[in-house]
């Protein structure tokens, strides 16, 4: 607290006096588009707040213009929106080899219950909506200390009016702020951990075509580290060549998230669902009639009746645990892509980004 008191002192000296209400959109000291918030919780604003005394003329003029000056006596800065990125970087980081995937298993529709540390790499996706509203409608998931993971169509095909925000992690149940276990009313945690979005990466060769995304990826870059906990951590990746050809069809695997569920509305703790892989053959015959192609870039599971991943799921995880040198380790198989309209339709799979044909993509396009 006596940080921000200090950064407050120093706010007030250099930005002038107008002000704005609370989320307004306005443009920061650069012109990019962004909203108003408490200096706090603007990762940029504060970041640079944090290097005083050697701020340089250049950040006190962006400080000063990106003023939202105060609400109701609290300090405000307009923080700006994320940014889409469209070149690669120049500077490929790794993906962890270790400390992945925990399996907690010794501790959607259709599915059950997730104890509150399972899956720590899932994340929701939060959009800025026009008249100030916010809302959670995609899932992630977590893949090293800046990036989450999620489905293209999480970022292109959501109205105009919506932007990304944040990423939180560490989410259990999402009508309240202590996470508490079902199964241990007693065992709570305050485990969430909400981060601005500072830009994404949409694949290039991202489109939609008859209801079906194809190259249906994007790389969400967070604006600060995030801060490993027992509650939030990366899953695996298959980075090697062994790890990307192992079998999925007729192999179970695990979609999991905050998704429709079979009442209609999305659920209000983190749910799992076990389901079995389809061949891409099997897969483009269950889709024929809706004319829509299977390609080798996608990966099918599911087709039980009752039993699917399903919109709000969009984006999130397809896992399976492997065995690796002995250890067994959760590693992304696929992201939530697309389905039938009627989640959960018996023999008709729901259809996945397969990650291991992009990794090759994904270690090209992040940075440290």
């Amino acid at each position: 607290m006596a940080s921000y008191l200090q950064f407050g002192v120093l706010f007030i000296v250099i930005v002038g006096s107008h002000a704005a209400d609370l989320y307004d959109k306005c443009v920061d000291g650069l012109g990019a588009e962004g909203i108003c918030v408490l200096i706090q919780d603007c990762n940029p604003i504060s970041a640079l707040l944090q290097r005083r005394p050697a701020l340089t003329d250049a950040d006190k003029t962006y400080i000063k213009k990106s003023s939202c000056g105060r609400i109701n006596s609290k300090l405000t800065a307009c923080c700006p929106l994320p940014k889409s990125l469209k070149a690669r970087f120049s500077a490929p980081a790794g993906l962890p080899s270790d400390k992945c995937g925990r399996d907690s298993s010794s501790r959607i529709v259709g599915g059950d219950i997730a104890e509150v540390d399972e899956f720590p790499w899932l994340a929701q996706i939060q959009y800025y909506k026009p008249n100030k509203r916010f809302g959670f409608h995609c899932g992630g998931v977590l893949i090293n200390e800046r990036y989450v993971l999620t489905a293209a169509h999480c970022i292109q095909n959501v109205p105009s009016s919506w932007k990304v925000y944040k990423v939180r992690l560490g989410e259990f149940d999402t009508e309240s702020d202590v996470e508490c276990s079902v199964n241990d009313p007693t065992d709570c945690v305050n485990s969430v951990q909400d981060i601005l979005i500072s830009s994404y990466y949409i694949h290039e060769d991202y489109f939609n075509e008859n209801g079906a995304d194809y190259n249906d990826i994007a790389l969400i870059r967070l604006s600060v580290p995030v801060s490993y906990t027992e509650y939030i951590s990366p899953i695996c990746m298959p980075t090697t060549e062994e790890l990307r050809n192992l079998a999925t069809e007729d192999k179970l695997m695990t979609v999991a998230g905050w998704g429709q569920t079979e009442n209609g509305t999305a659920s209000r703790y983190k749910m799992h669902l076990s389901i079995p892989g389809w061949s891409n053959v099997r897969c483009g015959e269950a889709f024929q009639s809706a004319n829509v192609d299977i390609i080798e870039s996608q990966l099918c599971a599911g087709g039980k009746a009752g039993q699917d991943s399903c919109r709000g799921d969009s984006g999130g995880p397809l896992m399976k645990l492997e065995s690796v040198q002995g250890k067994n380790s959760w590693f992304l198989k696929g992201l939530v892509s697309f389905g039938s309209n009627k989640c959960g339709t018996k023999d008709v799979p729901g259809v996945y980004t397969r990650v291991s044909h992009f990794i090759d993509w994904i270690q090209e396009n992040i940075e440290e």
